[in-house]
C-alpha cells in the first residue's frame, strides 16, 4: 500500500462528488460491476491512489450495495468503504 498525502477522501460523501461518480459510473452501462467502476473513477479522481492501491483495494472491499435504492446510493456505500479501507491503512503506517 502507499502513503496516502493529505489529500483525503473526507469530500467522498459530498452530495456532489458521489453525484458524479454515480454520473461516471452509469455512463459505463447498465450492466457494469459498480463496485469496480466506483472504485476505478475514485483513483482517477485522487492523487494518493496508485494502481498497486487499487488493486489491493478491489480484493479487500466487501460492500453490500446490492441493498442500496439507488445507484447514488450504491455509490456512497462503496466510496465510504473506500475511505474506511484508506483509513486503516494511514493508521498502519503511522504504527509502523
Amino acid at each position: 500500500m502507499s502513503c496516502r498525502g493529505p489529500e483525503d477522501l473526507s469530500r467522498s460523501t459530498t452530495p456532489k462528488f458521489v453525484e458524479s461518480i454515480a454520473m461516471t459510473v452509469r455512463a459505463r452501462s447498465d450492466n457494469v460491476d459498480v463496485e469496480a467502476a466506483t472504485l476505478r473513477a475514485v483513483a482517477r479522481r485522487s492523487d494518493s491512489i496508485a494502481l498497486p492501491d487499487v488493486l489491493e483495494l478491489r480484493s479487500l472491499l466487501d460492500v453490500d450495495g446490492e441493498q442500496a435504492d439507488t445507484l447514488e446510493e450504491r455509490v456512497r456505500t462503496i466510496i465510504s468503504a473506500i475511505d474506511a479501507e484508506l483509513a486503516g491503512w494511514d493508521r498502519q503506517e503511522v504504527l509502523a
